[in-house]
């Protein structure tokens, strides 16, 4: 099936068949990818990690089509506006020494877009092989480096400096976040920063004039020399952005449950190994994972790639970052809203899919203490019971009655006029779908762990 997110580039495009990915080459990009694989560029990057693997399945099948390569599979597929800060500094940082060490073969790249890089585990890794060009005339200008502006540098910025959930603004603008909202958004303090006001400001204030005399930015030309310079100052600024520091409401709240009910974690650790001991799951959903404390524990027991999942930008934040430290490759933190997914997007709602097409199938969904926050959003008890009967998966689900300390915290300022299950209620909707393997009540509180398997 040919990737709906690959149409626009002219070079080639991608399919999936028996749940390998495949890359069409174009004959017209024949000259480039021969320069990519001879020249050392192909080699040196896959050496460092930092570009994708492939090899040559097909040759010369037609007129148009010059080479078809098996790629190696990167799983999940997610996209920027559902990482956090790091994840998206990371990008950057990985696109930018592409773009270094490109320079050293005599080539480019054309595109500087974070849909081309994806997260191998922990690490970032560019995917799109068809991405290089050939430097002409030692013309060293980086057609890409508007691009890099509006869709790393721009975002970057107004999550340092603004506030850190603004990588939200690349759900509606697919191409990057343009450079005028940009200025409009950041405050004069740091639109006066040099690196902001070259990169960010002075671009948007010009455009009007490169407009009008479109012909002699065109022939603009650049040396070795001055891109190396550009190159290694947007490092250096990338480099040490910072996210911005603020208040969240759950960053830290899986440090205090520790502090503050520390048995009640040690029981909790103890009845989850004993649930799964034994049982090896491939892929596994944590729903309201916070800083991935939990799934971590569950990706060591089941050795399963756990898709950690969590609202709250700072605990996918401090995820990642502990994965990143720790070196873990099978949990990947994405920025995720129960109540409100990842949409597809894109030419026909199609070029970027939403992202339970992108997360894979679940064989087994943790919702560890979440129950009362999703019901606090006004989604209705059924409507959860409905989302993990369709996953078909088996389910760790713990039942928070309404009286727990945390759950008053959370439904304080609500009057009485939503339903809130009982745990008797709680179980005869369990059972209608599900088989109770096992259940346990987590001393010393009164919240009880359910381990359920699909009938």
């Amino acid at each position: 099936m040919k990737d709906p997110g690959s149409f626009r580039d002219p070079s080639g495009y991608v399919y999936s068949e028996k749940n390998k990915i495949f890359r069409v080459v174009n004959t017209s990009y024949s000259g480039e990818y021969k320069h990519l694989m001879k020249s050392g560029l192909y080699q040196e990057l896959t050496e460092k990690e930092f570009l994708v693997k492939h090899k040559e399945v097909k040759n010369n099948l037609d007129n148009k089509k010059f080479k078809v390569l098996e790629a190696d599979k990167i799983f999940p597929i997610n996209y920027p506006f559902e990482w956090s800060f790091s994840q998206l500094r990371d990008a950057a940082i990985l696109t930018l020494k592409v773009q270094k060490i490109a320079i050293k073969y005599g080539m480019t790249l054309k595109d500087a877009t974070p849909y081309n890089v994806q997260f191998n585990g922990f690490k970032p890794i560019f995917i799109d092989t068809l991405s290089f060009n050939k430097i002409v005339n030692e013309n060293y200008a980086w057609v890409a480096y508007k691009q890099y502006c509006e869709m790393f540098l721009g975002p970057l910025c107004l999550m340092s400096y603004q506030d850190p959930t603004l990588n939200k603004l690349l759900i509606p603008f697919l191409d990057g976040i343009p450079l005028r909202l940009t200025n409009k958004i950041l405050k004069l303090k740091h639109k006066v920063k040099p690196s902001i006001f070259v990169n960010l400001i002075l671009p948007n204030l010009i455009t009007p004039k490169l407009n009008s005399n479109r012909s002699s930015v065109n022939n603009k030309k650049i040396s070795l020399k001055q891109h190396l310079n550009i190159i290694e100052q947007l490092l250096s600024f990338t480099n040490n952005l910072n996210v911005l520091k603020e208040e969240s409401e759950w960053g830290e709240y899986n440090s205090e449950t520790i502090f503050e009910k520390e048995s009640y974690v040690i029981e909790k650790e103890k009845v989850i190994e004993e649930f799964l001991k034994d049982r090896k799951f491939k892929i596994v959903w944590d729903i309201g994972s916070n800083d991935g404390f939990y799934s971590r524990k569950v990706s060591a027991l089941t050795q399963s790639h756990v898709m950690s999942l969590d609202i709250d930008w700072q605990c996918v934040e401090k995820n990642y970052l502990i994965n990143k430290k720790k070196k873990l490759n099978k949990i990947t933190p994405i920025l995720f809203d129960i109540s409100n997914p990842s949409p597809s997007i894109g030419w026909a709602n199609k070029e970027r899919t939403d992202i339970f097409s992108r997360i894979g199938s679940p064989d087994l969904i943790c919702l560890f203490a979440v129950m009362h926050h999703i019901l606090n959003k006004n989604i209705p008890f059924e409507f959860l019971m409905n989302f993990i009967v369709k996953s078909r998966s088996d389910v760790l689900i713990e039942y928070v009655p309404f009286y727990d300390p945390k759950c008053q915290i959370i439904f304080e300022t609500r009057t009485d006029d939503f339903y809130y299950p009982n745990k008797e209620e709680f179980e005869n909707s369990i059972k209608e779908n599900f088989k109770i393997q096992d259940m346990r009540k987590l001393e010393p509180t009164d919240r009880i762990l359910y381990f359920l398997k699909k009938h």
